[in-house]
């Protein structure tokens, strides 16, 4: 279990590291994304243009209401998702697939999918998981009325929004 999660982390990072993205794995095993209004490069799935958006995904071993989701609001302070996708073999981890902001809408929609990370000659176990996760997203300056959040993982719906919150 020690090695999937050192190689899922490894595998995060490397391109980080390669391309100097502004989006990857950051310390502690999270997802991270982040973007700026001056940003020249073509943006990573999980980038975010205007203002300044912030999003990173941290695994959790809870999971108690698999294919779901919450939203909690901090006022000032960062914006809270928590929920369950559901991954097809024991080697699927939870990822920030895509984070995107509608500035004509202030919605923020955040798509967190169920990947599978494992090493060619890898066994996994043949059952459906559920796979906890947590995403914080801080912004600065930027108007944010709603937030969806989508799952993309192998629930018997697929991909479909699980939350869609207004404030």
């Amino acid at each position: 279990m020690r090695r999937r999660t050192v190689l899922a982390r490894l595998a995060a990072a490397a391109p980080v590291a390669l391309a100097g993205c502004t989006g990857g794995s950051g310390p502690g095993g999270t997802d991270t994304a982040t973007a700026t209004p001056d940003e020249t490069e073509t943006p990573d799935r999980t980038t975010v243009t205007p203002g300044l958006i912030t999003a990173s995904l941290l695994p959790r071993e809870r999971c108690p209401d698999p294919g779901e989701a919450t939203v909690s609001f901090g006022g000032d302070g960062p914006i809270s998702l928590v929920g369950c996708v559901v991954g097809k073999n024991g080697c699927t981890v939870p990822r920030l697939a895509e984070t995107d902001y509608d500035a004509d809408t202030e919605e923020i929609t955040v798509v967190v999918a169920a990947v599978e990370e494992r090493e060619e000659d890898e066994a996994c176990t043949e059952a459906l998981v559920n796979l906890g996760y947590e995403v914080e997203i801080e912004v600065d300056d930027t108007p944010v009325t709603s937030v969806r959040v989508v799952h993309d993982d192998h629930h018997e719906d697929g991909r479909r929004t699980v939350v869609d919150v207004t404030k």
